[in-house]
């Protein structure tokens, strides 16, 4: 992407894990090493091109975050880290999640 001096912004949703998944198969193997992405995309990045990344815990720094992107840095290669709570989930997916389990354990004998 920074080869071909690409424009984009880019999210990562970094709640520590696959809590998704949690919500329907449990196991230790939901808990990922939680990495400083942010960082690892400094690393790659290198000082070559165009890029430009940052990390955020609270609404008011997504938004700032989102305005330098599309304002100040919007001749960059944008990375955006979004931590989230462990636990932030909608009560849609925690439905949906109680419906897959249980076709599953109907599937799984």
């Amino acid at each position: 992407m920074l080869r071909c001096g690409q424009r984009n912004i880019i999210f990562l949703l970094n709640n520590g894990g696959y809590m998704t998944e949690e919500q329907f198969h449990f196991g230790p193997y939901n808990v990922i090493k939680n990495w400083n992405y942010a960082a690892l995309v400094d690393a790659i990045h290198n000082g070559e091109g165009k890029c430009w990344t940052t990390k955020v815990d609270c609404e008011e720094e997504l938004v700032e975050a989102i305005k330098t992107a599309t304002e100040d840095k919007e001749e960059c290669l944008c990375f955006i880290e979004v931590v989230l709570h462990r636990d932030d989930t909608s009560k849609e997916l925690i439905q949906f999640a109680c419906r897959l389990a249980a076709r599953s354990r109907r599937q799984n004998p």
